[in-house]
This record gives C-alpha cells, structure tokens and sequence, in this order.
C-alpha cells in the first residue's frame, strides 16, 4: 500500500475536482497539481523512451562492429 501513494494521492485529487461540496478554489488547486503531474509523468515518460532508444542504438552498433570484425578475422 506504501508504495502506491502517488496513485493515491492522484485519486483524492481527482475526487475533490468532482466534489460538489468544495470550494472552486480548492477545486482549481487540485486541477493545476494534476495538470503539473500530468507534465511530469510526460517528460518522464519521453527522457525513459529515449534513453532505451539511444541504448538499442548502440546495442545494435556494437553488434554490428563484432560481425564486422569476425567477418574480417574469417577472412
């Protein structure tokens, strides 16, 4: 349960949005930190996939050069 507390705290953000009993101030607060997260998750998201892109590519150049020079020392 500990280690869910971003899930947590998105879902009490997201229930005082749609409570109909809050003041829309407290409701205004709650949409920005959601929108702030939802920035974040996003560039967290990019930078990850990126960075497994970038180590693909050069898993793949690597391989590439160890043929190359096995094909050169067969030869």
């Amino acid at each position: 349960m500990a280690e869910d507390k971003l899930g947590t705290y998105i879902t009490k953000l997201m229930t005082t949005i749609l409570d109909k009993e809050q003041d829309e101030f407290v409701k205004e607060l709650a949409m920005s930190e959601l929108q702030r997260l939802k920035v974040n998750i996003s560039d967290f998201i990019r930078s990850t996939l990126e960075n497994k892109e970038k180590e693909t590519i050069e898993i793949e150049k690597k391989q590439e050069k160890q043929l190359l020079q096995e094909d050169k020392n067969g030869n």
